[in-house]
């Protein structure tokens, strides 16, 4: 008996104690006032919508059969695609002028590519050239020609 008591369960203590349901889908979990009842039937949103839905389809099924029956070659869809679809020539006559305009940027491309840059000097003191000029001439003075001796003939 020792072994039972030490384990918990014991007749005495069973018959005590009190037992806790629990009730997850009921509606005593909840508090507040209940929601009423919906009603169900063929009169929500989603009926009307599928009903038009299927009378819109029917109806347009007869309209196509009868527009088509009339002895035309082609259906009032088709017509309306080719009365506004460029021509072949004209679709052709955009396609060479592209690939003219493609084969210049390609050359243009590869003419830049192949130019030497000339080479780069670098300065020492570049923030120096924002200080003053380098021959300490104002900018806006006019220097006289008539004393300069040329070096080279």
């Amino acid at each position: 008996m020792s072994f039972l008591c030490r384990a918990g369960i014991s007749t005495a203590t069973r018959s005590t104690r009190a037992v806790v349901q629990k009730r997850f889908g009921s509606h005593a979990a909840h508090s507040g006032p209940e929601a009423p009842p919906t009603q169900e039937g063929f009169t929500s949103g989603g009926f009307k919508i599928a009903l038009i839905t299927v009378v819109g389809l029917i109806a347009w099924s007869r309209i196509d059969e009868h527009l088509t029956n009339q002895g035309e070659e082609k259906h009032p869809f088709t017509r309306y695609i080719e009365y506004y679809m460029r021509s072949e020539k004209e679709s052709n006559r955009i396609n060479e002028k592209h690939i003219v305009l493609a084969q210049q940027k390609a050359e243009e491309s590869q003419f830049y590519s192949g130019a030497i840059l000339p080479p780069k000097i670098q300065l020492r003191y570049p923030d120096l050239l924002h200080n003053a000029s380098g021959r300490s001439v104002e900018v806006g003075t006019v220097i006289p020609v008539d004393n300069v001796i040329p070096k080279f003939h």
